[in-house]
């Protein structure tokens, strides 16, 4: 594996100036596919266990609450995980630490596919959640480390594209499997899980091919060295100062967390009980959701570099709470539609700049990753919360309404916190 690859800032500055798509290095494109096809494959991961929660629910005879904490425990293990693979990407580097997180969901969603019982189910799924939690962390700190300032918002949010790119995927394959086993029950749902132990031996060769972070190499290189006292006082300080970043970002993505998990882990059980639409067609509208997510990522990824942060995430948070608003709420299949399109758009799609805004937020450190990890992965608490909150209310179709009504309360207190965070527009990293 390529982790002690020669390449430096210079290499990553080089034509660095552009901001199209042709001025991205192949560095940045290497970066890019390593993290952004553990992300595809996490989402798949992910996803799945929200379009599978009818027919567990069938397998082992649970409630929506004992559903909730399915979704809730995978959230717990990613919360772990992604702290604690921060931790050890900045010890053992980027790359090592995405496969490794790759081969550890991979292998645990595979065993899924072999669950009893229910008890096992819930085993299985926090031990891959694990990795699922430390491939976003190690993956951001990659792109945010090797991607030149004046295009790293971008880098970023093609990153997190994959993310409706992995639920497309899942949608996709659960459609065919479907087919092909006559429904999902059964041993529908176990081939599933089977197609996702196969992420590692794609991504093996890709992370071969992958040169380390240049800041975490020339990090490693720095520390085998003494430092003079002025060197140390100086990163001492600078640590010190993250301290109302880490804040700021947790509080950010916490929110954003509460969104994410509360709206998509219900939506397809949603669209069933309450919108009383059938499966197949409940599926139109989930792919509503995710191809407004492509296209949110894209937009974003467009202008971020242009007008900042702040401006990109709050109009997503407005355009956000108004779908939302209309996608509980409306009756109409058309109306229905545009909503959960428009849905997709901005809960998802604000998410194409977290991984960014995260590491310029918290700034220059040698536990960038770390940091990364426990902001991010530390806010995925709000999506422990969202879905017992909203698993909790729905045993009424008024109830289930109220549930998914809190959404819009986190969309009030994410633009809260970004309108008194500072713009990261162009910051350097080192």
């Amino acid at each position: 594996m390529k982790t002690s690859a020669t390449v430096s800032n210079d290499d990553i500055n080089a034509g660095a100036q552009g901001k199209g798509l042709r001025n991205i290095t192949a560095i940045e494109w290497c970066s890019l596919t390593l993290a952004g096809l553990g992300w595809t494959f996490e989402s798949y991961d992910s996803f799945l266990l929200s379009l599978l929660l009818p027919t567990l629910a069938l397998q082992f005879g649970l409630s929506k609450a004992q559903l909730g904490l399915f979704t809730s425990i995978t959230a717990a293990g990613q919360i772990i995980g992604g702290i604690l693979f921060g931790y050890v990407s900045d010890r053992l580097g980027r790359v090592r630490t995405a496969l490794l997180c790759v081969c550890i969901y991979s292998l645990f969603s595979g065993a899924i596919a072999f669950a009893p019982n229910e008890h096992w189910f819930a085993a299985l799924r926090f031990c891959g959640a694990l990795g699922m939690g430390g491939t976003w962390t190690a993956g951001a700190a990659l792109i945010a480390e090797t991607w030149h300032a004046s295009r790293r918002g971008k880098g970023g949010a093609l990153m997190q594209m994959d993310l409706p790119i992995g639920a497309i995927l899942a949608i996709t394959i659960s459609g065919i499997v479907s087919n092909s086993y006559g429904g999902l029950a059964g041993q529908g749902w176990r081939v599933l899980f089977m197609v996702g132990a196969l992420p590692f031996f794609i991504l093996f060769w890709v992370a071969r091919k992958t040169p380390e972070s240049p800041i975490w190499l020339e990090r490693k290189q720095a520390k085998a060295h003494a430092r003079s006292q002025a060197m140390a006082a100086s990163q001492a300080s600078g640590d010190a100062l993250n301290v109302r970043g880490l804040v700021t970002a947790f509080g950010f993505i916490f929110f954003l967390q509460y969104l994410y998990w509360g709206v998509f882990t219900w939506t397809p059980t949603f669209l069933v009980t309450v919108k009383h639409l059938d499966f197949v067609h409940s599926l139109k509208f989930v792919l509503s959701l995710q191809f407004g997510a492509i296209t949110g990522f894209l937009l974003f990824s467009a202008f971020v570099d242009r007008l900042g942060r702040r401006p990109m995430f709050l109009a997503y948070l407005l355009v956000g709470a108004a779908a939302v608003f209309v996608y509980i709420l409306s009756a109409n299949p058309w109306l229905l539609m545009v909503a959960i399109f428009f849905t997709g758009f901005s809960v998802n799609g604000i998410f194409a700049g977290a991984g960014p805004f995260l590491a310029e937020i918290i700034g220059n450190t040698a536990s960038r990753g770390f940091l990364m990890g426990l902001a991010y992965n530390g806010g995925r608490l709000g999506g422990f919360i969202a879905p017992l909150v909203i698993g909790a209310l729905a045993s009424t179709a008024g109830g289930f309404v109220l549930g998914l009504a809190t959404t819009i309360v986190a969309f009030i207190a994410a633009a809260v916190v970004v309108f008194f965070a500072p713009e990261t527009r162009g910051k350097s990293l080192s």
